[in-house]
């Protein structure tokens, strides 16, 4: 019986650790460890991040991970974690970084601040040269070249301003998260700091900026993006069909594409919707998303069965693609109908 117990007890604390030679993994989350970084007992984080089937992972582990020197170095300053990106927390660290090669090494501060991201498979002596930079403090450390291509100062800056976000909207700090995700957008937009965003905006009902992050994010089609994002952009869906946007008024088109235009000239389009309910409806208010856009619509009353018009004047800030947008919302109706207008201004 003391045999079975004992066994038992042995499997019970696998599950909680991975061991390589004589340093230990743990398995924790990212949320978990940096939402009381009181109980981090060392001075960094290294995430050893892998896949089930990876070649260059398994030889990470079976040449470095076997070098008894760097393993306890790492296991005398660092807190070590091992995560599976096959697996669901496993995916947290790929998404924020916007990287999907593995094996991926990450170190970060205890505090929270991005201080090494290493790809593939390093010798020992490559990873002590990295661990010797992180202890010197000579700024972020890497081997590779971010895909937004950011210096980076600015792309530590971005992941810091996302990890705060993100910690601040589960700690549910709204105020201080929307303050670091708006930072963090202004640096870059990428998928996730917009859908973080969007997750932000919802909870504080702000159905306009809602509406606006999830939009911008979604319309992400880099073949990277998808990829990477494509298990988020299928649970998060259309926003309208989220909002359960008005039904019963149908527009002509709810994009206008100008195409190329000059940066001399302003151009307008007209959306135009028909109401399909038995009563009356009213355009209450119009909001935009910046002050390059003239909006003109009926402030009557539109019957039923008849149509309405938006009209929308453009007037071009600067060169390049834009894509600007619009919310409408109606009577009888607390929900918000976006318009996008698009083009290239040259």
């Amino acid at each position: 019986m003391k045999e079975v117990i004992y066994i038992l007890f042995i499997l019970l604390c696998f599950g909680c650790v991975r061991h390589h030679s004589n340093i230990v993994f743990e398995n924790k989350n990212f949320e978990a460890i940096f939402s009381d970084t009181s109980l981090v007992n060392k001075d960094h984080v290294l995430f050893f991040i892998r896949m089930k089937d990876c070649i260059s992972c398994d030889l990470l582990q079976e040449g470095a991970f076997n070098n008894k020197k760097l393993l306890q170095r790492m296991s005398d300053k660092y807190m070590c974690i091992e995560q599976y990106v096959d697996l669901g927390e496993g995916k947290f660290i790929p998404y924020l970084l916007y990287e999907n090669s593995f094996p991926m090494i990450v170190v970060f501060s205890k505090s929270g601040i991005l201080e090494a991201l290493v790809i593939g498979n390093r010798t020992a002596k490559e990873l002590t040269l990295m661990l010797d930079k992180i202890e010197a403090h000579r700024g972020f450390v890497t081997n590779t070249r971010n895909r937004f291509v950011l210096n980076d100062t600015c792309y530590v800056d971005l992941i810091k301003k996302t990890v705060n976000a993100f910690l601040a909207l589960k700690s549910e700090d709204l105020g201080k998260a929307k303050d670091e995700i708006e930072s963090s957008i202004k640096i870059q937009p990428y998928f996730y700091n917009l859908y973080i965003g969007s997750q932000i905006y919802k909870e504080l009902g702000d159905t306009v900026r809602f509406i606006e992050c999830t939009d911008q994010a979604l319309k992400m089609n880099d073949r990277f993006d998808n990829l990477l994002y494509n298990s988020i952009k299928e649970k998060i869906g259309n926003p309208a069909e989220e909002l359960d946007l008005v039904t019963s008024i149908s527009f002509e088109k709810t994009i206008h594409d100008f195409g190329r235009i000059s940066s001399e000239d302003s151009v307008e389009c007209s959306f135009l919707f028909k109401n399909n309910n038995s009563f009356p409806v009213i355009i209450e208010s119009i909001k935009q998303s910046c002050d390059c856009m003239e909006i003109i619509w009926d402030t009557k009353p539109v019957l039923p069965q008849k149509i309405g018009t938006v009209k929308v004047i453009y007037k071009p800030s600067s060169k390049g693609v834009f894509m600007k947008a619009l919310f409408l919302t109606i009577s009888k109706s607390n929900k918000i109908i976006p318009l996008h207008i698009k083009g290239v201004v040259i």
